[in-house]
């Protein structure tokens, strides 16, 4: 099936949201920044579908939107986004993987247009409560899709961001710090939102080339961090 350039330039968006307890006093920050990243990324060219998911102990995995452009996802506010309980992350990136191993064998058996997978997880605490995946498991998931050309980017508070991606397979290149203060989670929205307008504006073989430096080289709350302290 011959595939026009428009077809060749879809991406697909599966961004994963802690709701965990310790998010709590930068809900409202999360709230803006997330909303400001939907509002820019609908501004921009290439056909584009998300999936946003939320995590917590008392709910891994609740789907807030699925397969929708950016305009179409709901903005989040305090009804929605209740940050609460612990941080099951690896069962929610398990469960997460698995819907989108099946979203693309749908498409596949439909004969739809293939889609650039990017896989963004935005949390603020170490993982603490995951009874499905562990860590090894993660990993290998993880790896198994990146020599399938997926993108996985990883920002993430009150923690070793590098090591952190590091267990479970990502690249330095993809995986940023913030501090959870209002300024920096802004910024850090910010600086996702610059890296995914340039990775959706490249053709799908440069995203491929630089799917292991997503933020190419430039992080704006990680640098940020850094100033501040040495102020």
């Amino acid at each position: 099936m011959h595939m026009t350039k428009k077809e060749q330039n879809r991406v697909k968006i599966w961004f994963l949201l802690d709701r965990s307890g310790s998010m709590a006093p930068v809900a409202e920050d999360v709230i803006g920044g997330f909303n400001h990243f939907l509002t820019n990324q609908a501004d921009q060219a290439g056909e584009c579908r998300m999936t946003v998911v939320q995590f917590d102990s008392e709910d891994p995995f609740e789907v807030i939107a699925a397969g929708k452009k950016p305009g179409d996802v709901p903005e989040l506010n305090h009804s929605v986004y209740q940050p609460r309980s612990m941080t099951p992350l690896y069962d929610s990136m398990g469960r997460l993987i698995k819907r989108a191993d099946e979203r693309i064998a749908r498409r596949a058996k439909a004969e739809k247009p293939a889609e650039d997978q990017l896989v963004v997880v935005f949390t603020d605490g170490l993982e603490n409560d995951s009874r499905r995946y562990d860590r090894p498991e993660i990993f290998e998931l993880v790896k198994k899709r990146q020599d399938e050309d997926w993108t996985f980017v990883f920002m993430g508070a009150n923690q070793d961001s590098y090591a952190e991606g590091a267990k479970i397979g990502l690249d330095d290149g993809n995986v940023q710090n913030y501090s959870p203060d209002s300024d920096n989670v802004a910024l850090a929205y910010e600086s996702m939102n610059r890296a995914t307008s340039d990775f959706r504006s490249k053709p799908r073989s440069q995203r491929i080339a630089d799917k292991a430096d997503f933020f190419g080289g430039l992080k704006e709350a990680e640098q940020e961090m850094r100033r501040s302290k040495n102020q």
